[in-house]
């Protein structure tokens, strides 16, 4: 049985039109990963949308809530996946900043202790823990926070989520990354 896909011909009305080489690489990324990798329509929906909130960039937004919404997803889950960037931006900034002053000072990391910062919200996601450990790697990539890319990769393959899926969304945060920019220059 073949793995139902996101409409990606759809997509193109959320992306940026320059038609220049770089512009034509990126377009053709983003379509391939979601219309041809190895996420779901569901979990590239989710994925895009947390990424989308994540760099504040309505059109895709907009896409990807009415491809979820057509795929069944729930208000809930719409929310919860648009509100993992939040929290994601949160604890990326939190543990970079841990990585970086622990660097090389066993007593750095202990003067610290633990976070200390309120996040009962990931215990029990509404998306599962699967899911949510999906869009909570995919935004640790594009905010480049090393300890929960590694923290949440090791999840996600104790989830059994194929290494092609951990990449698709590597790759997928890095098109969005490279969207966003070119989106502002539009």
């Amino acid at each position: 049985m073949e793995t139902q896909k996101l409409n990606v011909d759809a997509l193109e009305a959320a992306l940026p039109h320059q038609e220049t080489s770089i512009a034509k690489d990126l377009r053709f990324n983003i379509k391939k990963i979601l219309g041809e990798g190895a996420l779901d329509a569901k979990e590239g929906g989710l994925a895009l949308l947390a990424l989308a909130t994540s760099c504040e960039y309505p059109k895709l937004q907009e896409f990807a809530r009415g491809q979820l919404t057509a795929l069944g997803a729930t208000p809930e889950e719409i929310a919860e996946a648009e509100q993992s960037a939040a929290i994601m931006g949160m604890l990326n900034t939190y543990y970079k900043f841990r990585y970086m002053i622990t660097q090389g000072s066993e007593q750095a990391s202990q003067e610290y202790g633990t976070a200390g910062l309120r996040m009962m919200s990931i215990a029990r996601p509404v998306l599962g823990k699967k899911t949510f450990e999906m869009l909570a790697f995919t935004v640790s990539v594009l905010n480049g926070c090393q300890s929960c890319i590694v923290s949440h990769e090791k999840v996600l393959k104790e989830h059994g989520v194929s290494s092609e899926a951990i990449h698709d969304l590597a790759r997928l945060a890095s098109t969005m990354a490279g969207l966003k920019k070119l989106s502002t220059l539009a």
